[in-house]
């Protein structure tokens, strides 16, 4: 393999000055024509030194690909040269908007699981030199995979589609989540900012909401309590439908034609309308996989199925910081099915487990006394308000509010244990949680890297405790499975066994 440095593509100084255009410049004159004021213009007095700098990236930004390693080399006073293995490299992805397309360019992540940001950024390279980056990487590792890098290995390379995923399933995703709620943040930002010149939302939303109900037959004649409960009852079920459209609206942005191919030994994603991103998961890195199921996933009979690799990372959907460097891919779920039919959720977590067997897995109940534990919790939820309404209101009236909260607390207490289960299954562990929103975890013993036995004084009063299992695609404070409200002597047995099988098996990056 031919290992001479080479540069990025020679148009990657506009890319450079893109980049800047869209952090300061866009916002600048958006926030300029928004608010009246001129102050902002001084913040343009930064954006001609920075393009500089950005374009400079370009002219000392070197990469090599070497036998084993890719080799970057970057800066121009403080130098940097970073060694990154094919062996460590969870992810390379590959990011392009309408741009790029045009111009037959991406901007390239590598991934490690060195930490929660890109190993190296690559703003831009040719679709010839990604597919080439992408097969040394593929070599470097050993796989078959390493001579098909667009895909098209034979068929004994396990290659196919496994999963496409229409407008039609992202106008279900999308009426499914709340993700509206980001459209509504960045309008309310922009709309701050208007409001130093201009009329607050307030005065300008209240003439059109008394002409709205005018016009609603039956509604201006009525009696002043009945206007206010219907009008409220209006103005929530339109603000729920609006949200619902901007929801759609993101996710038909973000996840437009999304499919999932495999390619060799390896998953291969690839999604979005105006920026395309294609990825590619290692399926023998996946740290973790998780299947969620509300309510509406199940009036619509689907699941939504997303992984963890180290490089991964959590947090929010796709879209996050897509052409940047800022969070990486730890700002970005992975999603193996956005949304799929609850029946297609096994084969599909079987192309990344194929020994999963979910229909042969042996399910492990909690204690039936567990109950208490989530009754406990619950019922102080419930009853604490009431409770102190009645004292702040001196009437003992309101403690009948208590009764309903009592009764919902022990509801959701039964229900919460008979949902949870767990399972220790010859390649790795399993659990399942919640009864309203579900959710099913699976981690191969091979990815285990802590395993934590925990006792609250709660736990201690009854002879309970939790075992927590953790990652190293886990979010940050968060651990992959918890198995709560165990026996004692179980909890110990359970955390024996994770050890014993995580210490006898190899841990591979």
């Amino acid at each position: 393999m031919a290992t001479e440095e080479r540069r990025l593509h020679p148009l990657s100084w506009l890319f450079a000055a893109a980049q800047v255009a869209k952090g300061f410049i866009v916002p600048a004159l958006v926030v300029l024509f928004a608010s009246g004021e001129s102050y902002e213009l001084w913040a343009l007095a930064f954006v001609v030194p920075v393009a500089v700098g950005a374009i400079v990236q370009y002219a000392v930004f070197r990469y090599r690909l070497a036998a084993d390693e890719i080799v970057v080399r970057d800066g121009l006073l403080t130098r940097t040269e970073r060694h990154i293995p094919y062996a460590r490299i969870q992810n390379v992805d590959l990011v392009q908007n309408p741009l790029h397309r045009l111009l037959g360019v991406a901007l390239v992540r590598v991934e490690t699981a060195s930490g929660s940001r890109p190993e190296a950024v690559m703003r831009v390279l040719s679709l010839g030199a990604v597919d080439e980056m992408r097969a040394a990487v593929v070599a470097g590792r050993g796989s078959p995979a390493a001579m098909h890098p667009r895909g098209d290995a034979p068929a004994d390379a396990g290659t196919g589609l496994l999963l496409h995923v229409g407008v039609g399933e992202l106008v279900k995703l999308g009426t499914i989540s709340n993700r509206g709620l980001v459209v509504v943040g960045a309008v309310a930002g922009l709309w701050w900012q208007r409001a130093s010149f201009g009329p607050d939302l307030g005065d300008w939303a209240a003439p059109l909401i008394e002409s709205a109900l005018a016009r609603l037959p039956g509604l201006a004649a009525g009696p002043p309590l009945v206007r206010a409960v219907l009008a409220g009852t209006v103005l929530l079920l339109a603000a729920v439908a609006l949200l619902r459209l901007f929801s759609i609206g993101w996710y038909v942005l973000q996840l437009y034609d999304f499919t999932l191919r495999r390619r060799g030994p390896d998953l291969a994603a690839a999604y979005g309308l105006l920026t395309r991103v294609s990825r590619t998961i290692p399926t023998s890195r996946v740290q973790s996989l998780r299947a969620t199921e509300t309510p509406l996933h199940r009036w619509f009979g689907r699941q939504s199925v997303e992984l963890r690799t180290a490089g991964g990372g959590a947090g929010s959907d796709a879209g996050a910081d897509l052409d940047g460097a800022g969070g990486g891919a730890s700002a970005e779920k992975q999603w193996l099915a956005p949304l799929v039919e609850t029946g297609r959720v096994p084969a599909l977590i079987e192309a990344v487990l194929p020994d999963a067997g979910l229909d042969r897995v042996r399910w492990e109940t909690l204690p039936h006394r567990a109950w208490r534990r989530v009754f406990v919790r619950s019922v102080a939820v419930a009853v604490l308000p009431p409770t102190l309404a009645a004292a702040v209101m001196l009437s003992p009236w309101m403690l009948l509010l208590a009764v309903p909260g009592g009764l919902a607390a022990a509801a959701h207490a039964r229900l919460t244990v008979r949902h949870a289960a767990y399972a220790l299954a010859p390649w790795g562990v399993l659990s399942r949680l919640g009864w309203w929103n579900r959710t099913l975890t699976l981690v191969r013993y091979a990815r285990i890297q802590t395993v934590a036995l925990c006792e609250s004084p709660f736990d201690r009063r009854h002879r309970t405790a939790s075992v927590r299992i953790d990652t190293a695609g886990a979010a940050a404070g968060r651990y992959t499975i918890r198995i709560p409200y165990l026996d004692r002597e179980t909890a110990a047995v359970v955390s024996r066994r994770l050890h014993d099988e995580a210490a006898h098996r190899s841990f591979r990056w």
